[in-house]
């Protein structure tokens, strides 16, 4: 029975595959805001959290299984960064306190695979995403501050994030879309490194217990969709399958 299930699976899925399935390419950007979910910043009372800005951009290849389902590669870089005003006593006047700013950045090659859904010229997404950092740097108007200039190995070298977005199509031919959608990014693992954690970035201070960095970002992404190519199915009698490009579905 195992057997026979598995084989109407695979029949479903190659004639779905087959019947009206084609290949796409596309270039994205967008912005948005970037947030860093930390306990123990949050519960400090010497920090409070500012507005930061990132973005993306690259490019993406999508297989479309049929008008409904798709499996799409993006390729992106993007910018990361998250900004604190925080406090420290005065070392004068005890009743006072001295006031700074300070902020970090970093950028990163992602690399995402995600399952799309499109219904009514709109769509859903879902998938994963693995990321490479591959520059950082912090700025604090503090003097002395040790968070200054490059932070590289303040943070680890790779992690792995959860992506789910939604939007639809503004425009477009048969060939061509424009499409505007929705994206939220949550990292799972902690950004933070071994290096890092020794010096209580990105706060600082030190606290009873370790608590991880996990990067939030929420973004307008757009994306210029163009159909590479499509299979095509010939009309004798063995109903040979061929890879068309540059031709209307």
């Amino acid at each position: 029975m195992k057997k026979i299930t598995f084989l109407a699976l695979m029949f479903i899925f190659s004639n779905t595959v087959y019947a009206q399935s084609w290949l796409e390419v596309g270039l994205k950007g967008g912005g948005g805001l970037d947030f860093l979910i930390n306990k123990n910043i949050s519960s400090d009372v010497t920090h409070t959290s500012k507005f930061a800005f990132g973005y993306t951009c690259g490019g993406k290849l999508g297989w479309n299984f049929n008008d409904q389902h798709a499996i799409t590669l993006d390729v992106l870089y993007t910018g990361f960064g998250k900004n604190y005003e925080y406090y420290t006593p005065n070392p004068i006047d005890s009743t006072k306190k001295n006031f700074y700013t300070k902020s970090f950045n970093f950028n990163a090659l992602d690399f995402l695979l995600m399952y799309r859904h499109v219904k009514n010229a709109s769509y859903f997404e879902i998938g994963p995403m693995v990321s490479s950092v591959k520059k950082a740097s912090a700025t604090d108007d503090q003097s002395g501050s040790k968070f200054n200039g490059d932070i590289s190995d303040q943070l680890v070298q790779k992690y792995y994030s959860a992506v789910i977005g939604a939007g639809g199509m503004l425009a477009g031919t048969e060939n061509f879309r424009v499409i505007l959608g929705f994206r939220v990014m949550y990292t799972f693992s902690d950004i933070v490194s071994v290096d890092g954690q020794k010096y209580n970035f990105p706060s600082g201070n030190k606290y009873s217990t370790y608590n991880p960095s996990n990067p939030i970002s929420a973004m307008m992404v757009m994306e210029l969709n163009y159909d590479l190519g499509f299979m095509a199915k010939s009309n004798c009698k063995k109903k040979k399958r061929s890879f068309l490009l540059f031709k209307n579905r």
